[in-house]
């Protein structure tokens, strides 16, 4: 496991190489500027990672002579090297999990083979009609689009402009307009970075934009095949993802166990990780959902503050926090395939805070054997992304150590996991916390670590969420400040 998070750190370094040529521009580059880049490709030819190294040492000699195409080379070897990663992220999870079940089964007499978690069967599809109108059009399109994201590869931010913005803004809604939509989103988000890097306030992420840079021409190539192939069934799930319409769910009462927080200089994100109490069908009671917000952020303002404005169906997103049943009328939900999904609000939807609840206690289990059964099953892509196999994970007894590189690990339920701290003073507490939760006292077993796992980068990351007591749970990842709402809302000029 050691040598494959070896793997997995060097993949991270070779993408920030990577993603540092794609903002720099290789015109704008010199063979100096990507020296850490080729000795890492060496170090790869070295431990045998061919196909990648492959790729990288092509797309290094292309620019290295100025070749049109050292562009897509490029973005060719930034395929391959998301493709390795998710295999090898996936490979680790495999080792991981099966190691839990190696441990937990290692006092008996049983055939581990019988004991694997099923792997869920593959559900059969009807073929798919031809989703895009205008199939030729859209094929030239994509064309145009793949072109254009090579040339800003080629050129780099350093020669960004108002005017490349506007080129960006077109592609993007006609993307759209052509029912690319998965192309269209990926654009606009690189449209945002750009913006965010021509006003220089602090806000750019050359992860995020090479990201979607990335996955932009990716789907613009990929679309182009399989219109090209009309393959009906592919043309659909790279134009829409193919994924379900939102479900009417009616009238559900819900609990929140834990609050995920992400916070950049331009936005601050929560995802409510919820329980249903109550529900019309007896199907939804006791599975998890997964409520969302995002808010536009000031830099100055604190994240917890915006969960104090009221949202437009009449609500204040604080009442989430409180240990009390929230009931949601007129909801909808965007099924996953574990019985639970994602909460959605529509405009008729109301949020009203019901009494204290005090059942908690049923409510804090998890489905160990349903994680390992996902992992066994999934098929990777170069368009995965690593939180769509985001897992709800609880932690009865654990322990905090230290990792290599300064980082912290928790190692519970037969698993060893690198922990995502937020950045100064609230890393600093977090951890304080974590370490204090996992030594046991006289006579009282520690408190469950409530949080979720992901993989990457040859990694399982696991982002603590809250500690489950017996009245209920302690978020760990929102500050108690005080809220002045006056303040606030007269900074946010509302």
């Amino acid at each position: 496991m050691d040598e494959l998070e070896e793997v997995g750190r060097t993949a991270d370094a070779i993408r920030a190489d990577l993603e540092s040529a794609f903002v720099r521009g290789l015109a704008t580059s010199t063979p100096n500027d990507r020296k850490g880049l080729v000795v890492r490709t060496e170090t790869w030819e070295k431990a045998a990672a061919h196909h990648v190294a492959t790729r990288l040492r092509a797309a290094l000699r292309a620019a290295d002579a100025d070749a049109k195409d050292a562009a897509q080379k490029f973005l060719s070897a930034y395929t391959s090297l998301h493709a390795f990663e998710r295999v090898l992220s996936l490979e680790v999870a495999k080792l991981a999990w099966a190691g839990r079940r190696a441990a937990l089964d290692a006092e008996q007499d049983e055939d581990e083979e019988a004991k694997a978690a099923p792997v869920p069967a593959a559900q059969a599809q009807a073929p798919a009609t031809m989703p895009i109108d205008d199939p030729k059009g859209a094929a030239d399109l994509t064309t145009e689009l793949a072109k254009l994201i090579e040339d800003l590869v080629r050129t780099g931010l350093t020669s960004a402009t108002a005017a490349t913005r506007t080129k960006l803004d077109a592609a993007f809604k006609e993307a759209s307009r052509r029912k690319l939509l998965r192309l269209g989103a990926s654009l606009r988000y690189v449209n945002e970075e750009v913006g965010r890097f021509l006003s220089d306030d602090g806000s750019f992420a050359s992860r995020r934009y090479a990201f979607f840079l990335h996955r932009s021409w990716l789907l613009a190539r990929g679309t182009k095949f399989a219109l090209t192939k009309g393959d009906t069934r592919l043309v659909a799930s790279l134009s829409a993802g193919g994924g379900p319409p939102p479900k009417p769910v009616g009238t559900l009462g819900v609990v929140t166990i834990g609050i995920q927080k992400r916070v950049t200089a331009s936005l601050a994100a929560f995802d409510f990780r919820l329980r249903v109490i109550t529900s019309p069908t007896s199907e939804l009671l006791g599975k998890a959902l997964v409520f969302s917000l995002v808010f536009a952020r000031k830099a100055e303002v604190p994240a917890e503050a915006y969960l104090h404005l009221p949202q437009p169906q009449k609500y204040a997103p604080k009442l989430f926090r409180n240990k009390t049943v929230i009931t949601v009328t007129d909801a909808a939900m965007l099924p996953d395939d574990r019985g639970g999904g994602r909460l959605v609000l529509g405009p008729k939807s109301t949020v009203t805070e019901g009494k204290r609840f005090d059942g908690w206690g049923e409510h804090y289990g998890w489905d160990p054997d349903g994680a390992e059964a996902r992992v066994l099953s999934h098929a990777p892509s170069p368009l995965d992304l690593a939180v769509e196999m985001q897992e709800e994970v609880v932690l009865d007894d654990f322990a905090v150590l230290p990792g290599p590189e300064e980082t912290l690990r928790v190692h519970g339920a037969g698993l060893s996991m690198r922990i995502v701290l937020p950045s100064g003073d609230a890393g600093k507490e977090l951890q304080k916390e974590l370490e204090a939760g996992a030594r046991k006292k006289k006579k009282q077993a520690p408190h469950p670590l409530f949080g979720t796992v992901h993989y990457e980068f040859g990694d399982i990351v696991f982002s603590p969420l809250s500690f489950l007591e017996e009245d209920g749970p302690r978020f760990l990842t929102l500050s108690d400040e005080n809220i002045n709402l006056a303040a606030l809302l007269g900074s946010l000029n509302l």
